[in-house]
């Protein structure tokens, strides 16, 4: 099976589950336009100190680089139409028609993106803000609005990114690193 194939397969699969379609509209909302992510980049720039004000700044310098790179330079490039334009299906969204071209997903890729960022930071909300990007790249899919494909190559797109910020703005510490630079234990009193 050819990767169109299952594309198209895995796509069936996701766009015909039931899953209740009001949910699935919220959470893709989530990173429309930047959404809730870019609104959280702000304040954290603008009322944060410290590395909560540096985590604001890389997270709106991403999000106008995934604009740039992403929204602006590779769909235009690949120009992918979107699914349920090819297959002929309903759009399932009711707030908004996409018109921009499916590869890659910019809802993922703005998503993962921000959970990474954010991560650095915030350790504890890591995990849960990975799920929530997961579930804005499936509702996508759901949607009708992108390719399996299209979700997998924006979560990767917004990982790398978010990567990349991580290091140019020096947020979190890898676990390793902060158990070398940790005081040893002070003695027990005998």
């Amino acid at each position: 099976m050819d990767l169109a194939a299952l594309d198209r397969l895995l796509f069936r699969d996701v766009y015909d589950a039931p899953l209740p379609r009001i949910p699935a509209e919220l959470v893709t909302h989530v990173a429309t336009r930047g959404g809730v992510w870019l609104v959280t980049g702000i304040l954290l720039a603008v009322l944060g100190t410290g590395r909560h004000r540096r985590t604001g700044l890389a997270l709106c310098a991403g999000l106008v680089a995934h604009v740039l790179l992403i929204e602006t330079l590779l769909k235009e490039a690949v120009a992918r139409e979107r699914p349920y334009l090819a297959l002929g299906l309903e759009l399932r969204d009711t707030f908004l028609r996409e018109e921009s071209f499916s590869f890659p997903s910019g809802h993922s890729a703005a998503s993962f993106l921000a959970a990474w960022v954010l991560g650095a930071t915030y350790p504890r909300l890591r995990k849960p803000l990975l799920a929530l990007a997961a579930l804005v790249a499936v509702s996508r899919v759901h949607l009708g609005a992108h390719w399996p494909s299209d979700v997998a190559a924006g979560a990767f797109a917004g990982l790398a990114l978010g990567v990349v910020l991580v290091r140019l703005f020096r947020l979190g510490t890898p676990p390793a690193a902060a158990d070398a630079a940790a005081p040893p234990p002070a003695p027990l009193p005998l």
